[in-house]
């Protein structure tokens, strides 16, 4: 890898999907549901893996307070990557 293609800061999301076959929903609430993960999405590019890495500190100290104040369904996975590797799913 080249020193200038950089670093990508990718994270993902867990959703409430339903998954009852007639898609009810009562009340704001799913006859049947079950938490996914999104794909994932990039959020920042940084030239370096030591900027990104400190970005995507940055990020999961955000997140881990926005879990604190709104509870689990704010978490998120935030990973740092060369440009051109796509995470796991």
């Amino acid at each position: 890898m080249r020193a200038a293609d950089g670093f990508v800061i990718w994270f993902r999301r867990r959703v409430t999907v339903n998954t009852d076959p007639q898609r009810r929903c009562y009340w704001g609430v799913h006859a049947r549901s079950e938490e996914q993960w999104t794909d994932w999405g990039v959020r920042e590019e940084w030239p370096t893996a030591e900027v990104a890495r400190r970005r995507a500190t940055f990020w999961r100290q955000l997140n881990e307070y926005a879990v604190s104040e709104r509870g689990a369904s704010a978490r998120q996975q935030i990973e740092v990557h060369p440009v051109g590797v796509h995470p796991a799913r």
